[in-house]
């Protein structure tokens, strides 16, 4: 009699873990579309926003989602712990940058921090559209966040990124000052200023200490102020008077006379870290890579709907997000800056 209780046992064990494997087989995951890829600072990871695919009949907060991990490969692709929603989600945790201290993201205007298998931190209440970091990860610049409000005006916020403590705010509150870029070191940040009172009228790019000293205009006419990696000059973009075509400029980061890189530029996705190349989408939806010193330009790969793209530690490669025409949702490569041939390593199709 214990023989038989004991067989039906494991048999039913047997049943049940074939069953498991089943269902954890055909369980739909958070991390199958890739949304805002950032790499780990150590270039073998990659973390990103991550939704299920396919997407329900209904898009909403409530599809199943997670800030989620994968190798730079595109392989192991998983949700970070405690990230895990499908029900009256939040704000999705877009990731903005992954520093040694935990990748950095924002949700409902504010700044959390999270170090995967640890639950998220909030680090800084910013009320905030977007922010930076500057490339060693000390410091936070941040744009305030104005709800229904076409005439407000704030300045920019600096945090320190280990305690979230504020380091100080630039810029006043006469003018909307918008697209921060920190230097280097932290202790300087490049914005551009807009009138607060109707239509908006641009002011130019300016410089100040990240405390608010040393206000001062950098170029009378531009916009999307971005500092070098190195810290001696800042990329800027001017647009024509009819506002296309829009030309790439680069200055001291001390003043001086300007220097246009190259025109047609649609957006500019950044300096690599070692400040010799400027990633930028052509007007020809096309990513490429111009190098400061020569302006040669390497046209890399065709972009569609929505791309970014975001540097390796080493300068060597991009990581891209864009929607081939030929498909529904995201796919995510590696593309090399040199020219070689592209390396896709995600994508939902559909």
């Amino acid at each position: 009699m214990f023989r038989r209780v004991l067989v039906a046992a494991v048999v039913l064990l047997a049943l049940l873990a074939g069953a498991t494997s089943r269902a954890s087989s055909t369980t739909i995951s958070p991390c199958k579309r890739v949304s805002q890829p950032t790499w780990s600072p150590d270039g073998q990871q990659i973390a990103y926003y991550g939704t299920r695919w396919p997407a329900p009949h209904r898009m909403s907060l409530n599809i199943l989602q997670a800030l989620c991990t994968m190798n730079a490969d595109g392989t192991n692709a998983q949700p970070v712990r405690y990230t895990v929603c499908s029900e009256h989600c939040p704000d999705p945790p877009y990731p903005n940058v992954w520093l040694q201290s935990g990748i950095l993201f924002m949700r409902g205007g504010d700044i959390f921090r999270i170090v995967p298998g640890s639950k998220p931190q909030g680090l800084a209440r910013a009320d905030t559209i977007g922010f930076v970091t500057n490339p060693t990860g000390t410091r936070i610049a941040s744009q305030k966040y104005y709800d229904s409000c076409v005439t407000c005006a704030a300045p920019v916020t600096t945090f320190d990124a280990q305690s979230g403590a504020v380091v100080g705010r630039a810029g006043g509150t006469k003018f909307d000052n918008a697209d921060p870029s920190l230097s280097p070191d932290g202790t300087k940040v490049a914005f551009a200023r807009y009138s607060s009172h109707g239509p908006s009228k641009a002011y130019g790019v300016w410089t100040a200490s990240t405390n608010g000293s040393h206000l001062r205009q950098l170029e009378k006419v531009g916009r999307q102020p971005l500092w070098s990696s190195t810290g001696g000059e800042i990329a800027y973009v001017v647009p024509a008077k009819s506002g296309w075509p829009v030309t790439l400029r680069v200055v001291s980061a001390g003043g001086g006379k300007s220097r246009a890189l190259l025109r047609d530029v649609a957006t500019v996705f950044g300096w690599s870290p070692d400040g010799k190349s400027i990633a930028f989408e052509t007007s020809k939806d096309k990513l490429a890579v111009v190098d400061v010193a020569t302006r040669k330009v390497h046209s890399l790969l065709q972009l569609h709907f929505a791309p970014t793209a975001v540097w390796s530690p080493d300068s060597s490669e991009l990581l891209v997000n864009t929607v081939p025409k030929t498909q529904k949702c995201w796919s995510t490569w590696r593309v090399p800056a040199n020219g070689s041939a592209p390396t896709k390593i995600s994508s939902c199709t559909g």
